[in-house]
């Protein structure tokens, strides 16, 4: 049974697969596919965190009356990983090496250790949280995910 858990580490892992095509295509020296491989990664990237910031982490803090829980250290560290992926983006757009794999390997940590933090700590206590409601939210966020692909099709 998929658990709001479950389909987000699954997204993660998702989005990780598509970085790696970044990573293999920056290391190539192809930056027509670098630059092909990083748009499909940064849509997939940024659908996930708007579903995190959209979804469930309202539904948590409004479950749990408050705004001061982990969810918010998260939408945090999401401000941060948007800052990289746009350092990367500019530098995979500028064609420069050096910055573009010092932005990867930036990103690449942060996001190792983001996903930890969520998939180890986060998500369980989501769960627990919204159990009454995870039919409705991983609705939700399937049906987020389909929009924005349909969106990109039209």
């Amino acid at each position: 049974m998929e658990t709001i858990g479950t389909y987000l580490v699954n997204d993660h892992a998702r989005c990780g697969a598509l970085f790696s095509e970044v990573q293999q295509a920056l290391e190539d020296g192809h930056w027509k596919q670098t630059a092909q491989a990083f748009a499909c990664y940064d849509d997939a990237l940024e659908r996930h965190l708007l579903i995190e910031e959209r979804i469930v982490f309202p539904a948590f803090e409004k479950a749990v009356h408050s705004l001061a829980t982990p969810s918010m250290a998260m939408r945090t560290e999401h401000l941060g990983i948007r800052a990289i992926v746009q350092r990367l983006a500019n530098a995979i757009a500028e064609r420069s090496a050096a910055a573009a794999s010092a932005h990867a390997a930036a990103l690449d940590q942060l996001m190792r250790r983001h996903q930890a933090s969520e998939a180890g700590l986060l998500y369980p206590m989501i769960e627990r949280v919204l159990a009454l409601r995870q039919d409705s939210l991983l609705a939700a966020m399937r049906m987020f995910g389909a929009m924005d692909v349909a969106a990109r099709a039209a």
